[in-house]
């Protein structure tokens, strides 16, 4: 099967896909510490699972909890010593962010447009294969996360923004997203990033463009193993039709 070395195609828009993600990054809005975390985690969560059945692509068995987890910087760049500093600047900025509203749009918006980035690249992995039963995910998933570490998603904040200004009584949303499903109950929030959807993916399409290249140089400096035995193949994965 071809390798991704071919330039990413534009895709139509689906809401699905970006559901789950603009949720995680409304969860910024939540005046209550630690309440935000959580909400965000679990529609971060979501995000693989959905997309893939969004695509009907079949995903490997842990390849949804490996892509649904955060970046955990705050713990990797800081010992275990400094978590309760870590816990009191987080409650402090998080009240502070509450009590100044504005500092939450630009906390949120900030938060909307990099969860975008994250949901259009989970889509390019389902789409090209690179998550399904039988092939390198695991591959796949560390330049999936070092490329997102490394992407500006500044250009989709103005889009972001006007999302964000546009929801109100983001807790009950949440919830009952968290109950109903996030596509229906958050399809109020699809005009804005629907109706600017070709100059988003213009900015969007530079994720996908900077996966294919990190997947290409990560097979040069450490080609994959090809399985001998007949009952453990190994399986290239494809670039998306």
């Amino acid at each position: 099967m071809p390798e991704p070395t071919g330039a990413p195609r534009p895709t139509a828009f689906d809401w699905r896909i970006y559901a789950d993600a603009t949720l995680a990054g409304l969860s910024a809005l939540l005046p209550l510490p630690l309440v935000d975390l959580m909400f965000e985690a679990y529609f971060r969560r979501r995000m693989p699972g959905a997309i893939a059945r969004a695509r009907a692509r079949p995903l490997a068995e842990g390849a949804g909890g490996r892509l649904g987890r955060g970046d955990g910087r705050s713990l990797s760049l800081v010992g275990c010593l400094a978590l309760p500093l870590l816990v009191v600047r987080y409650v402090v900025k998080k009240l502070w962010r509450k009590v100044v509203y504005v500092f939450a749009i630009a906390d949120a918006a900030s938060q909307v447009s990099a969860y975008w980035h994250r949901a259009y690249l989970l889509d390019h992995l389902v789409r090209a294969g690179h998550l399904a039963p039988e092939v390198d995910w695991p591959r796949a998933a560390r330049v999936f996360e070092a490329v997102l570490r490394e992407t500006d998603t500044g250009p989709l904040v103005g889009l972001a923004r006007q999302t964000v200004a546009s929801t109100h009584r983001v807790l009950r949303l949440l919830v009952r997203a968290k109950r109903h499903g996030a596509a229906d109950q958050a399809d109020s929030l699809t005009a804005i990033l629907r109706s600017h959807w070709d100059a988003a993916e213009a900015s969007l399409l530079r994720v996908a463009v900077r996966y294919n290249e990190a997947y290409l140089r990560s097979l040069e400096l450490d080609p994959p193993v090809v399985a001998t035995r007949p009952d453990a193949p190994y399986c290239a994965p494809e670039e998306a039709p």
